[in-house]
This record gives C-alpha cells, structure tokens and sequence, in this order.
C-alpha cells in the first residue's frame, strides 16, 4: 500500500482537558523550514575550587577533578562518572584563566568569570558577560532576552557576586532564585497588575528621559559623561519594558507543573538544584530564551554554603575547600555537583529536534575561576554540546598559562553570535574546540 506523504507544521499541538502539550519532533515536520533548530548559549558556575591531588598521589583518579592525560585518550576520574555516557559531547579544559584577576582573591571568581574584565583594583573596569553578549543576538526573538538564575539570587556585593551576568555597561544583572517565581514568570498567565505596571513603568521613563534631556543641555562636560551613564540604564530599562509589552499579547507555553518541586529552598539542595537545572531545561526547550545562566552556589555564606549537606557532609563548602591532604568529603561534595550538571545535560540530549537534540543546539560551558585552595589559575572547565554550531568535543585540551580564558569567548561569540574579532582580553580564538 502506498503512504501519501503529508507535512505536519512545528507548532502542531495536543490539546486535551485545558492543557496544551507541544509535540516532539517528528520526521514529517522535516519540510517546515521555519522549524530549524535556534543557537542557544549557558553557562554554568560552581564556588571555591576543586581537589587537586598531585598526579603520583594514590587517591589521584578517586578524589581528583581534572582528567588525567591529554587528547582523545585521557583517564576521567571517579567524581566525572556521571557525565561520562555522553563523553563524546563534552570536552575538559584546563589551563585556562583570565591573565589580569590571576592575583585577586579569589572569592571574586563570579565578578569576572564570564566578563574577563579588569577589576583587580577597580570595578568601574567591569564589562559585559559573554551570555549578555550572545544575548543580543540570539534572543532577539524570544520572550526573555536571557534567563539570570543563581541559589543565592539577587547580586549580593561586588567581589563577591550572586550573579554571572552583567550589561553592556558592567552592571550586575540581579539573579532570580525563587523556583515558583521562575516557573511563574515563564509559563504563568500575565496579570493585570503586571500590565498596569508595564505601562507605568513606560510613562515614567518618558518622562525621566524629556527631562534629563533638558538638564543635559546644561551641564559640564564632566557631569555629561555621568549622565550619559545615567541614561544609558534608563534607556535599557525601557527596552526590556517594549519587550515585555509587545510579548504580553502571545500566549505561554503551557508546562505541567505537577511533577516540579517549585516550593523546593537551598535548604534541601538536591531537590533545589534538581528543579532549578530542569526550569534551564524547560526555558530552552519552550524557546521562552535561548541564553541562561546559573551560579549553582555563591562565594558568601549563607544557605548555598550548606549544600554539603546533600551528601551528609557537616562541613560548609567553604571549609571544604581549604582541605589540603584528605580530599574524600570535598570530593563527594564536588562529585554530587557534577552530578546535578550531568543531569541538566542529559537532560538536553534527551529532547530531539529535527536535527539532533536540544544539546546539539545548546553550547554549555560550566566551570569556575578558581583551582586548588582559591588560585584563580588553571580554571577547572567543561563545555559540551553545541555540535551544530560547529564544535567537536570527546577530549582533554590544556593549555599554557599564557591563554586567556576570553580567547574561548571569542570563539564562542563566532560561532554563535556573529563576527567577534576581540572580548576582553583575548588575543587569539580557539580552534580545537571547532570540527
């Protein structure tokens, strides 16, 4: 018997008892060209460092965090088992860092992880972040620019930040912590307060802006570049206020909830850090943003310091880390980490698009700014999927300490955002990260 082949379009939903489900991807959707799969961007941070064993030391492969041995052939250790099933989409980095912060302390890794930028001495120097970068870009035709998450949320202090994010002026971008507010946010209706608000907030702007406008014209040349500062923030805010208004008329994807422990806290950490990766999962997966963030824990005490707990650890992770002979309980601490990022994505590779799966179409780099005892040196690194956008993974790649860490974020911007011929202090771009 002959099968007409018919097409079947990408936005085809099943609607039953109110609820809309969006349909996998299915081979006849294959001739739907608005349906080719969108460049998405994360990034990914962890606090305080890793073990480092020496190479010869017994407990090397057991309690040590960078793979042992170069290339294709390295040895991954014990605390990398979970991510190991998909060791063909992901790549070590080590070596790297960002060449000016190298001296700071190094509970300012967050400042600068993702910006490269010089405030050693200064914050003024602070910059934008690779995610906000791509953002402008990528995002251009999604409801939220990009996704700021961290479990300690807001943005705390400068040096010791509770965001990866900052704008094209240096501003910290405040994180969002709450998982019911997120889920909100993204997939719950859109109230009348909040249109209220929107359109208050855009009267308001007009208003600031026609009157800054007037003073400009008479101030000196001093207080001009500070009020051109000014305006630069309330020209931004008014950008994101058109976004939101202009997005207020489209329907949100429709998500169960029933299965998402939103009402999880840092106080559990293996239920909050497992529904925190899942509403990532679920911002990339629904389009809803194609650029996210997450500092899984900040380098400040508070409740993210007791996350090892999760593995019946007392200890903060902050003692933890200045653990200098025995490795086996910031090992475990570190391994359950790993854990919860592994899940995050498989979790991607789980979701098929037309051709491939969601982590071929998402570039994830995870890491910190910091190694052994807080060094800012040698930057503990794992960047996986993103084999659409042309990367190739499956090795270990080291690299002298004369490469800054902004040499991948320009290849990163090439790949995903467009032409990048510098971000911070880069001098080169990567290549072997590249098919």
């Amino acid at each position: 018997m002959n099968h007409k082949s018919w097409h079947l379009s990408r936005r085809t939903v099943l609607k039953s008892a109110g609820v809309s489900l969006a349909l996998p991807w299915l081979e006849c959707m294959a001739a739907d060209k608005k349906a080719a799969p969108k460049k998405r961007f994360f990034a990914g941070y962890f606090a305080y460092g890793v073990p480092m064993p020496e190479d010869d030391a017994a407990d090397r492969m057991d309690h040590g965090w960078f793979p042992l041995g170069e290339g294709k052939g390295y040895q991954a250790p014990a605390m990398h088992a979970s991510i190991m099933p998909l060791r063909e989409k992901v790549t070590f980095l080590s070596g790297l860092s960002h060449p000016a912060m190298r001296g700071t302390s190094a509970h300012k890794g967050a400042d600068y992880f993702l910006t490269g930028a010089n405030i050693l001495k200064t914050y003024d120097k602070q910059s934008i972040s690779i995610d906000q970068y791509l953002a402008k870009s990528l995002s251009k035709d999604t409801r939220f620019k990009s996704l700021v998450m961290s479990s300690f949320g807001g943005v705390n202090r400068p040096y010791r930040s509770s965001t990866l994010s900052f704008d094209r002026s240096g501003r910290p971008i405040p994180a969002q912590n709450n998982p019911a507010e997120i889920f909100r946010r993204m997939f719950g209706e859109v109230t009348d307060s909040e249109k209220n608000a929107l359109a208050s907030r855009g009267s308001i702007i007009d208003e600031v802006l026609n009157e800054a406008k007037d003073l400009n014209r008479r101030l000196g040349k001093t207080d001009k570049a500070k009020m051109d500062e000014f305006l630069t923030s309330v020209r931004e805010v008014e950008r994101m206020t058109e976004r939101s208004v202009q997005w207020q008329s489209t329907p949100k994807p429709k998500v169960d909830s029933s299965k998402l422990e939103l009402d999880a806290d840092p106080t559990s950490p293996r239920e909050y850090l497992t529904v925190m990766y899942e509403l990532l999962a679920l911002a990339l997966q629904t389009d809803t943003t194609r650029v996210a963030t997450f500092q899984t824990a900040c380098e400040e005490a508070g409740l993210t310091d007791r996350f090892p707990s999760a593995v019946g650890l007392a200890n903060s992770s902050h003692k933890l880390s200045h653990e200098k002979k025995n490795y086996a309980d910031v090992a475990a601490y570190i391994t359950f980490l790993n854990e919860m990022h592994a899940g995050f994505i498989k979790r991607l590779d789980s979701v098929q698009e037309e051709d491939g799966t969601l982590l071929d179409n998402t570039l994830c780099f995870y890491g910190c700014a910091t190694s052994k005892t807080h060094r800012a040196i040698n930057y503990p690194i794992i960047l996986s999927g993103g084999k659409n956008m042309g990367f190739q993974h499956g090795a270990h790649l080291h690299y002298g300490e004369n490469v800054p860490l902004s040499n991948l974020f320009v290849t990163i911007g090439n790949q995903l955002g467009g032409r990048t011929a510098k971000f911070a202090d880069s001098t080169a771009d990567i290549t072997e990260v590249l098919a």
